[in-house]
């Protein structure tokens, strides 16, 4: 017996001392280990000091396979508001609209977007991050990978769980307001939905159990991941420890850019100036973006034809606290000049008689702005951008053409006008003071007529009708362009109640329906021969730059036969959106590429009384009439 418990013993020291070699040889870059806990490395930049000042940011290796890594940061680094919905009418009535999944909520696209820029800008480690199926390159843990033992977390849902705990910055905590328990810990959101009826994210509780949490207009700790091909990364010093983690270095072929700087909060005079509206230019800088191939020939009117070209989203500026960047949409400007955000598509929208675009930015000075996730400004002077890049007529009326109150949006106003750029839009339409600018427009002998509105509700159905009656019966107009900032965020259909609305729409007199906000590009449809474009994209986009890069020059042309004006052709000029630091849409030319920006233009199934466009659309881009009837 005493020779069976010595041998047992033995057996147990010759283990641990096996385990205790093995731990101190425990120096390579791996996944969680069961009873060694994680490795940590540094990636990316990030505010960390509760003044904003940047340091690098602290990743837990959660795993590595096939030499790709599932990282999740070490604290909570930022926090941001998770809305569902914008109209503030409809959440001050709990009427919101409901989500099935995260990727509906506006926090994804701000995760690719804003976040992500800030998080590594121009370091070419962003070039190795593999994007999530849905939910892109940097994303938020679901429940399952929350509770998953291989990663290193407890399975358990309820109860206290270190493994989930976890302690936010002091910029998360004291700058953006993250709320943190007596124990230092605080909480943070899974990427999971309760039920396909509800609009719940599920909620890391401060001890680290799962729960969920509600709609909610406060900001929410956002502990974030992301996915990196390790093939370009070298471990270059560290020891992989949380106090002294790896120090990855990127190996490839790409020249690392240097972190930023600024800090993501600036001082109120910390930003630049901007010059008058009327400064000259700065000289352009060599460019840095690679040139689009040459393009076919570009379009332009035969005699007695008009061709008007409508283009998407412009913001022609930067949510505020960003734009002292160095990848901003302000930085670009100062460095490349005004030509440069539409040099590439500039011979096109100079070509036409008319190039409309939604601005989605307000030209100001002023500092005070609503509470809100992103307000979008612009230097006044960048109005220059627009007259260099051929853009004659612009919809003012989104959701963020207040985002610097009613002063700010006046300010945009005087800007436009002092620069002889035309605009309408319609704000508050039940007020005698509520912006509800119509114009309208003669171009070869063709009277156009252009009204706005932003988030149509049933209750604006009358309202668009009668200004569809005053542009066409008061003020003459032969072709109505009804423009309409509505739709769901980075989706690429439309939601069945705006077919309904735009057939309404036409119903009551218009002739185009025009639809921006929702990012990326949404199908074409023509009903009663009137072309509705529920969505025409990004075009030139600060801050929002990284969603489907997929954009148009969406042409029109018309013809007066026999008095009566016609609609002749309705073509589509295949762009693609470039991100963050270059933001120059330019034309494809590649066929494949082409055909892919087409095919998203056609909806398969169409829509009840509508009609898609023919099949020879997805070659060419371009739908033809005669007499105002549609040709195969």
């Amino acid at each position: 017996m005493r020779v069976k418990k010595a041998l047992i013993w033995l057996l147990a020291l010759l283990m641990l001392l096996s385990v205790s070699a093995i731990a101190e040889d425990d120096t390579e870059l791996r996944g969680y280990w069961k009873g060694h806990g994680w490795k940590f490395v540094q990636l990316g930049h990030y505010p960390y000091e509760k003044d904003g000042t940047v340091r690098p940011v602290l990743w837990r290796v959660l795993e590595i396979k096939d030499n790709v890594a599932l990282l999740i940061t070490e604290y909570v680094i930022d926090t941001q508001q998770v809305i569902f919905e914008t109209d503030q009418k409809k959440i001050d009535n709990y009427d919101y609209r409901r989500i099935t999944c995260y990727e509906e909520s506006d926090l994804m696209p701000w995760l690719n977007t804003v976040c992500i820029e800030t998080l590594f800008g121009g370091d070419p480690v962003r070039s190795l991050l593999i994007p999530d199926e849905t939910r892109g390159e940097l994303f938020i843990l679901n429940m399952d990978e929350l509770r998953n033992p291989d990663y290193g977390f407890s399975a358990n849902t309820w109860g206290e769980q270190p493994s989930r705990q976890a302690a936010g910055t002091p910029y998360a905590v004291r700058t953006k307001g993250l709320y943190s328990d007596n124990n230092g810990k605080v909480s943070y959101w899974a990427a999971d939905i309760k039920d396909e009826e509800a609009y719940r994210l599920a909620l890391v509780g401060f001890d680290g159990h799962l729960s969920w949490g509600g709609y909610t207009r406060t900001n929410v700790g956002l502990r974030l991941a992301i996915r990196v091909d390790m093939t370009d990364l070298e471990v270059t010093g560290g020891e992989g420890t949380r106090q002294k983690p790896f120090i990855l270095t990127y190996t490839g072929d790409a020249t690392p850019v240097p972190a930023p700087t600024a800090t993501a909060t600036p001082a109120p005079d910390a930003t630049p100036v901007p010059a008058a509206a009327t400064t000259a230019a700065p000289a352009p800088a060599e460019a840095t973006a690679t040139p689009a191939p040459a393009a076919d020939a570009v379009p332009a009117p035969a005699d007695g034809e008009v061709l008007l070209s409508f283009v998407g989203d412009c913001s022609i500026g930067d949510s505020e606290q960003y734009a002292s960047y160095d990848s901003s949409y302000h930085t670009t400007i100062d460095a490349q000049g005004y030509a440069w955000p539409f040099s590439l598509v500039q011979d096109y929208l100079a070509a036409d008689d008319l190039t409309i675009a939604n601005l989605e930015v307000v030209f100001t000075e002023r500092r005070a702005h609503t509470d809100k996730v992103y307000n979008m400004v612009g230097a006044p002077d960048h109005v220059n951008v627009l007259l260099e890049g051929s853009v004659e007529v612009v919809n003012t009326v989104n959701n963020h053409c207040m985002d610097f109150f009613r002063n700010g949006y006046q300010d945009t106003l005087d800007i436009l006008t002092e620069a002889g750029i035309e605009h309408f839009g319609t704000i508050y339409p039940w007020q005698d003071d509520g912006y509800d600018i119509l114009l309208v427009k003669d171009v070869e002998g063709i009277r156009f007529g252009f009204m706005g509105f932003s988030y149509p509700s049933d209750s604006d159905e009358k309202r668009i009708a009668n200004r569809i009656k005053i542009l066409k019966e008061e003020m003459g107009c032969d072709v109505v362009i009804v423009s309409l900032h509505w739709g769901r965020e980075t989706h690429m259909t439309p939601q069945s109640g705006q077919v309904l609305f735009a057939r309404a729409a036409i119903d009551a007199g218009a002739d185009v329906i025009w639809g921006h906000h929702p990012h990326v590009i949404q199908p074409i449809v023509f009903y009663k021969g009137k072309p509705i474009m529920f969505s025409t994209g990004n075009f030139t986009f600060g801050t929002m730059s990284q969603v489907d890069p997929s954009t148009g020059i969406f042409q029109l042309t018309y013809e007066r036969v026999e008095g009566q004006v016609q609609l002749k052709k309705l073509q589509v000029i295949p762009c693609q959106t470039q991100p963050s630091p270059d933001f120059r849409p330019f034309v494809l030319t590649d066929e494949d590429d082409r055909r892919a920006v087409f095919k998203k233009l056609v909806y398969k199934k169409g829509y009840a009384r509508c009609d898609n466009p023919p099949e020879s659309f997805l070659e060419t881009g371009i739908v033809n009439f005669e007499n105002g009837v549609m040709l195969p």
